[in-house]
């Protein structure tokens, strides 16, 4: 038996990553401090260089973040050697990257996202933000050209209304 509630353990989870990276930007900021007020070009070199590599990184995480939803959503997502998997008990399947003509976020009846897969001559892969494996997806796209996490970012701040195309694949 925990001590801690198992949702308050999945939220700092959730958290940590973030909140790992945007303390070391401070960090950063102090030694770029310290190195102008002591000239040293070591530690402004550092300073600098931590920042650069610590908020990129933090924009990833906080994208990650709005797509990790809390819940679980019924299915398991599998990435396979460039093969979308989704199992579940409806409306399950798979797709290639490959084959990946189009990807649309959806809003769902839960009040989360779905991600909506298309292929030719394949029937739509609905799959839900929250379903467990599901955030393997963003790293699997990664690898699709032309796809542009900043879309992403504005299709999770958009109105949730509306289907939002997130990568299309060029023709």
């Amino acid at each position: 038996m925990s001590v801690f509630r198992e949702d308050a353990v999945q939220e700092v989870k959730r958290w940590l990553e973030p909140v790992f990276l945007a303390a070391i930007l401070p960090l950063a900021v102090y030694w770029v401090w310290l190195g102008v007020t002591r000239p040293s070009y070591f530690y402004i070199g550092m300073g600098i260089a931590l920042a650069l590599f610590a908020a990129p990184l933090l924009y990833f995480a906080l994208i990650r973040l709005k797509l990790r939803r809390g819940g679980q959503a019924a299915g398991i997502v599998e990435v396979r050697e460039r093969n979308i998997v989704y199992f579940a008990p409806r409306m399950g399947g798979d797709v290639s990257l490959e084959a990946l003509s189009k990807i649309v976020i959806s809003p769902s009846k839960s009040g989360s996202y779905n991600w909506v897969l298309y292929a030719p001559e394949q029937a739509p892969l609905i799959i839900p933000f929250n379903a467990k494996g599901a955030d393997h997806l963003l790293h699997a796209f990664s690898a699709l050209p032309g796809l542009s996490l900043e879309r992403l970012n504005k299709a999770l701040n958009a109105d949730r209304n509306v289907m939002h195309i997130v990568w299309q694949r060029p023709q």
